[in-house]
């Protein structure tokens, strides 16, 4: 149920707590930090370090104090983006996103005091099945007239497609992945979808402190993988990603599981052309924080680029120290100040490069590069692009 007093954190990461050393590291790279928000890492940590000794020194060894809206605000947690550009700094190995995500579930399973948009993308999740708030038997209407074979129980594929929620309701993923299938289906790909037997990853649901609804979900699509017969699983969300390979074994659910910019690079493609559609200017890609610091995923996509002949340039901040695009950790769903927005940063990056095209692995970095570019009025100087998007407009 989360973390509300001192005592209610793990041994281990009360011990964390006192290997800060106050460096700051953290602090100079967090995106939510950069752009302004009142949020540190360090910061976080030196609190609940500050709490914990108040509760130590107590006579029984225990607070009755909760650290939330007393020694952090209950707004702090949610600042934070998961990015984990935190982690790839510190020198103690400190994990403040473990912190973040304990105080966030105490607010969400026990107090109840959170944002009213967090709360009413939970409860999206939990009636309707996915974060948009949009029907559950919409799932499969991105797929109308692709001839995708959704698979049966009993029956097998060599690649089970794992759409994911964005894909399947955000009306510009949509398209996304429909060249994602047209790529398959050009490569003559063995592959299927669960359809409406497919179920949100529950990763969302995660990071936003409703462990509950994620292991519901993560049994949900557990089962259904069960009932097919498959060689691997391949998701284009970098999100679905990490939870299916990582988080999935912790439930028992153990597969081969890849994302689609690696099985690209294993897969003979057809024949490129450039032609009246390719891509001719500078065209940047940017690392998704789930799929490159959470997975280490760098070269297959920067491969898959250079296979497709665009220009590629890279930005400043690129692998592991990419800067996020602001829409991890729930913050897809949140109500950001228009002067901290983390993805109006990282656009601003780009243009700095001169890119004219910002090549995206991942949904959510796609939306939120989208809604800088809108957002700032500058869509006839740089779109936004997924890789799946750029390989069919280069494809003969």
């Amino acid at each position: 149920l989360g973390a509300g007093k001192p005592q209610d954190f793990a041994s281990t990461q009360l011990l964390s707590f006192e290997a800060c050393v106050q460096c700051g590291r953290c602090e100079e790279v967090c995106p939510a930090n950069i752009s302004g928000m009142p949020y540190s890492p360090r910061v976080l940590i030196q609190d609940l370090r500050k709490a914990t000794v108040l509760a130590l020194s107590s006579p029984n060894g225990q607070s009755e104090q909760e650290i939330l809206g007393s020694m952090v605000s209950e707004e702090y947690p949610w600042y934070c983006t998961t990015c984990g550009a935190c982690l790839v700094k510190c020198p103690a190995f400190v994990n403040p996103i473990d912190q973040v995500i304990d105080l966030r579930r105490y607010q969400v399973l026990t107090s109840g005091n959170m944002q009213k948009s967090i709360g009413d993308v939970l409860r999206n999740v939990e009636r309707q099945g996915n974060p948009w708030g949009m029907p559950a038997e919409d799932r499969m209407a991105w797929a109308e007239g692709l001839g995708v074979r959704e698979l049966k129980p009993g029956e097998s594929t060599d690649v089970l497609l794992f759409l994911g929620c964005a894909f399947a309701y955000d009306d510009r993923n949509k398209k996304v992945a429909q060249s994602f299938v047209k790529l398959l289906q050009k490569s003559g790909v063995d592959f299927a979808v669960l359809g409406m037997d497919e179920s949100c990853c529950g990763e969302t649901a995660r990071r936003m402190g409703h462990e509950y609804l994620f292991q519901v979900f993560a049994q949900q699509n557990i089962e259904a993988f069960g009932k097919v017969k498959f060689n691997r699983i391949v998701t284009q969300c970098p999100h679905c990603f990490n939870t299916l390979k990582n988080e999935y074994p912790q439930m028992g659910g153990v597969y081969k599981v890849q994302h689609y910019t690696e099985y690209l690079a294993e897969l003979t493609l057809p024949k490129l052309s450039l032609n009246g559609k390719s891509i001719h200017g500078r065209l940047a890609y940017h690392d998704s924080c789930y799929l490159g610091r959470y997975n280490h995923i760098y070269s297959q996509p920067r491969n898959i680029l250079d296979n497709a002949k665009v220009n590629r340039i890279e930005l400043p901040r690129k692998l592991q120290n990419s800067f996020c695009c602001g829409g991890g950790g729930g913050q897809m769903w949140m109500e950001t100040d228009a002067e901290t927005r983390i993805n109006h940063r990282r656009l601003d990056e780009a243009m700095k490069a001169e890119a004219e095209v910002v090549a995206t692995a991942c949904p959510y970095c796609l939306i939120m590069f989208d809604d800088a570019i809108r957002s700032k009025g500058v869509g006839d100087k740089i779109e936004v692009l997924d890789i799946a998007e750029i390989l069919e407009r280069q494809m003969e």
